[in-house]
């Protein structure tokens, strides 16, 4: 949906039994690569008149503390739901230098080395 943050659309479905989706996923041929653990925290709230979801996320292997900054958007809105996003991160005093576009899967995997 943007090149310059590779913001993308996500599903996400509640799962009541862990074990019966991953035998699912195992049925469909998907096997884990790498497994590591993800701790969140979530804050609802609203900027801008949007519905917004601040997710504090931190990896017990890696240093820092990461934020993930969520709204839902029309596809002729992403342009101006990413301006509203980059301003809450202003606010916060996250500039542009201080965002990643890095995977928590590659981060995880080049601390293990």
């Amino acid at each position: 949906m943007d090149d310059a943050s590779e913001s993308k659309p996500e599903q996400e479905s509640r799962i009541d039994d862990p074990e019966a989706m991953h035998a699912i996923l195992r049925g469909l041929g998907y096997v884990p690569v790498i497994a590591f653990e993800k701790r969140c925290r979530n804050d609802d709230f609203e900027a801008a008149d949007r519905k917004t979801l601040a997710t504090s996320v931190r990896l017990p292997e890696i240093d820092g503390t990461f934020i993930e900054l969520e709204t839902i958007v029309d596809e002729d809105d992403v342009d101006a739901a990413l301006n509203d996003v980059r301003a809450v991160l202003g606010e916060l005093g996250i500039g542009d230098d201080d965002l990643t576009t890095e995977l928590y899967t590659d981060a995880v995997r080049a601390s293990r080395g």
